[in-house]
């Protein structure tokens, strides 16, 4: 078999190859004789059917398989050119000659190429894990909070720090504003009977203060421009004009910080023993969010030093996935089919930059992966399966059927090569600790 790789633009390369016709004959003769063997043929002992019957009654059969027998050839000898073939996009010709040949031409997907920067001893800002006396008091407050009282206050106006019980309805230049932006949360057009806190912070900032001094039953027009760094990118700058009707106003009364306020949360337990087990969960708490702190440093670092083509059919894989999940999860919370069309154009940029982030990032980890050996092993994996079965509660011998059904073995693996990968990684990073205040300001 003579083949020629030739690389194209997108992450691809064609596949030319062409089989001389000795070959050719060789091997469709192997697969005649494989017919032959197992055909059933009438007027014909099993196994003594003549070639050229066989060739006749299975003409189709017979070269489809020596197509299929060829291209899996080609694509072994395709791989010890130093080329990584993801999967086949097209076979764009096929052809059995008049000389006995066979030619075809093979579209491939293959990864893309690039020089890994540093990646190892990369410095990363951190917070510090432990937790102070004033965090641990702010998180007894919560607790003291979810324990308290709240009584109707009727002979005063709204000030800070109260509770008010409220109705609202928001809405952007007189359109509702669920018509403006689909994809807003439900709770930012309109609410009934919700509790907000007046603090600064809460729900949304600027929402709180221009209800100080309200009175019970009153009706205040307020707006409200969404800060910067709210979470969702479309909402970000928008302001909403708000209608809002003051229901109930409430004084909160916490419980007082002992031993009996201690034994209302864990019986049995006192109040040093309360603290002591909430400080070493915020501690642990803590060990996880620096670790996720801690991967995004460095795979955003690495991804700044690296710029280089994607495959195009696999970045647009993803963003369909990301696109679906889109649509699946706000059409579960109520947003019409016809107001996400609206903004399809939108939902597919954000999709499709989250893809080619997350795309770009496992060919990255893949790479280092190669290069470090990282391995994975039966026991490794046995075990992961084991994890699943008991999540899923269900066997382990009814998961493996199922995932030898769906290649889910290949994707335990993958997953697990991964997290190692970025063990190494982590291991490897150089933790600089600062405070939180310092942290946010880098």
């Amino acid at each position: 078999m003579i083949i020629n790789l030739e690389k194209i633009p997108d992450c691809k390369a064609l596949l030319r190859l062409e089989v001389p016709a000795d070959d050719a004959k060789a091997e469709r003769n192997q697969i005649v004789k494989l017919f032959a063997k197992q055909a059933k043929i009438p007027g014909f002992r099993p196994g003594k059917t003549p070639g050229n019957v066989i060739e006749k009654r299975f003409k189709a059969e017979i070269e489809s398989e020596f197509e299929e027998r060829i291209v899996r050839e080609a694509m072994q000898k395709a791989q010890e050119e130093n080329v990584d073939i993801i999967r086949i996009s097209e076979i764009r010709e096929q052809s059995h000659n008049n000389d006995g040949t066979f030619t075809a031409t093979i579209e491939l997907i293959t990864a893309p190429e690039f020089e890994l920067p540093e990646y190892k001893n990369l410095e990363v800002q951190v917070p510090k894990i432990e937790v102070t006396d004033d965090q641990l008091k702010e998180s007894l407050d919560q607790i003291r909070e979810r324990f308290a009282e709240y009584n109707d206050v009727e002979n005063r106006s709204v000030k800070m720090d109260d509770f008010v019980v409220i109705n609202y309805k928001g809405s952007i230049e007189g359109k509702p504003v669920g018509d403006v932006l689909p994809l807003a949360p439900a709770t930012l057009a309109q609410n009934t009977g919700f509790w907000l806190k007046m603090a600064d912070d809460s729900f949304l900032p600027g929402f709180s203060p221009p209800l100080v001094d309200a009175q019970l039953n009153d009706t205040k027009s307020l707006s409200v421009t969404i800060p910067e760094d709210y979470q969702a990118e479309e909402l970000r700058g928008q302001t909403i004009d708000y209608e809002v009707e003051i229901v109930s106003i409430k004084e909160q009364v916490l419980p007082d910080l002992n031993d009996d306020f201690a034994d209302k949360i864990n019986p049995g337990k006192s109040l040093e023993e309360i603290k002591s087990a909430l400080r070493e969960q915020m501690e642990e708490q803590r060990k996880g969010y620096r670790k996720e702190m801690i991967t995004n440093q460095i795979l955003s670092k690495i991804n700044s030093d690296l710029d280089f083509e994607l495959p195009k059919e696999i970045v647009m894989r993803e963003t369909q996935s990301r696109v679906n999940d889109i649509f699946s999860s706000n059409t579960e919370r109520g947003v019409s089919e016809n107001e996400l069309v609206e903004h399809q154009e939108e939902i597919i940029e954000s999709a499709g930059q989250q893809a080619h982030s997350s795309v770009k990032t496992s060919f990255i980890l893949e790479q280092i992966a190669e290069k470090e050996e990282v391995d994975v092993s039966q026991e490794e994996i046995l075990e992961r399966v084991s994890q699943i079965a008991a999540r899923q509660k269900t066997s382990v011998k009814q998961l493996t059927k199922q995932l030898k059904k769906k290649n889910g073995f290949g994707r335990i693996y993958n997953g697990i090569r991964i997290e190692k990968t970025l063990d190494l990684l982590r291991d490897s990073a150089v933790i600089k600790e600062v405070e939180a205040e310092d942290l946010e300001t880098k």
